[in-house]
């Protein structure tokens, strides 16, 4: 992509004037990039879309869905920076590269080591009204998410063969990831056939603050699935579970302000429980940008190689809680 002639053609096909000073990029995610444009018709923020998630098959479908849901949010006045629109359409592409707008907002998101009991208490609630919207008139394809089939043992060799720097560790971690899946996959077995629309990056870099008001960003993973695997992978990581420092107050303070609006039939909470696994997906994507499996830069790598690192250390914290996490849910949900 020629840097300079993209901006050029985004700023004319937006009516945003020129550039006041080069695009900012800014922190957050570690799948796709987003800038800062200055320009004299105002501020903006711009998502580049990750190439290698947009030449899959079922991209372009996800994100039109995404897009619809995220129009729902809209009506129903729920807090959100939603993509602007251009000719009709949110997403656009110039040169081969994806992208959205947004205005800019000054909010601000939280760091993992920041969040209270009280941010977890808003965004509980938050996620209850996010599945208490009305869905009736979308019909959902499927109403949870799919099994595991990952196969650690080839992908050990991967790394042998491409990353050393992971290797060692993977291989060493191999029986706890299978054990892992095999939990995941009873997860998702013992999941109840309930559907609404369901956000499962709302976490806290894709939150927004304002004092105590939240704004949800970078909507584009909204689906219509199932609300139990929002509930348990989001209450984890505000809880605390991304640093590995599970905070049982805080878990206790989203699932009972859940509670409070959206209540869920009786269920086997230890059963459940091993959808905290869900980042053995993350951990999947990361060991195969490390090995250059995906986008074959420099760059890629070093994230790869850093977010697999981050992630097996998450799997294997998590696995030392399981039990008790199971032990809250049950508490909070049921009692």
């Amino acid at each position: 992509m020629n840097k300079p002639d993209f901006y050029t053609q985004l700023t004319t096909d937006w009516s945003l004037g020129s550039l006041i000073c080069p695009p900012q990029p800014v922190s957050g995610g570690y799948m796709h990039k987003m800038f800062r444009l200055d320009t004299t018709a105002g501020s903006y923020a711009v998502k580049l879309l990750n190439p290698e998630v947009m030449n899959r098959p079922a991209a372009l479908s996800n994100y039109q869905k995404a897009e619809a849901l995220e129009s729902v949010l809209e009506r129903h006045g729920l807090p959100i920076v939603a993509a602007m629109s251009c000719n009709g359409s949110k997403m656009q592409c110039i040169q081969d590269q994806y992208y959205y707008l947004f205005p800019w907002v000054e909010h601000q998101a939280l760091p993992w080591d920041a969040i209270s009991v009280g941010h977890c208490r808003t965004i509980g609630g938050l996620l209850a009204k996010l599945h208490s919207l009305p869905c009736g008139e979308i019909a959902p394809e499927t109403s949870g998410p799919d099994l595991f089939s990952f196969d650690w043992q080839a992908m050990a060799q991967q790394t042998q063969k491409h990353c050393p720097e992971l290797a060692a560790t993977l291989a060493a971690a191999l029986p706890l990831l299978e054990k892992a899946q095999a939990s995941y996959n009873d997860a998702v077995n013992a999941l109840p056939s309930i559907h609404c629309i369901c956000n499962a990056d709302m976490d806290s870099k894709n939150v927004l603050w304002q004092g105590s008001d939240p704004l949800m960003i970078d909507l584009e993973c909204l689906e219509i699935g199932n609300p139990v695997n929002d509930l348990v992978q989001l209450s984890l990581s505000w809880a605390g579970g991304v640093l590995c420092q599970l905070n049982f107050n805080q878990l206790t303070a989203f699932l009972r302000a859940y509670r409070e609006v959206s209540s869920l039939q009786p269920m086997d909470w230890t059963a459940l429980s091993g959808l905290g696994f869900a980042w053995l997906d993350w951990l999947n994507y990361n060991l195969r940008r490390a090995c250059g499996l995906t986008i074959d830069t420099p760059d890629e790598r070093t994230i790869g190689i850093q977010e697999s690192r981050n992630t097996l250390d998450r799997i294997c914290y998590y696995a030392q809680m399981q039990p008790q996490v199971a032990q809250q849910f049950q508490r909070a949900m049921e009692g």
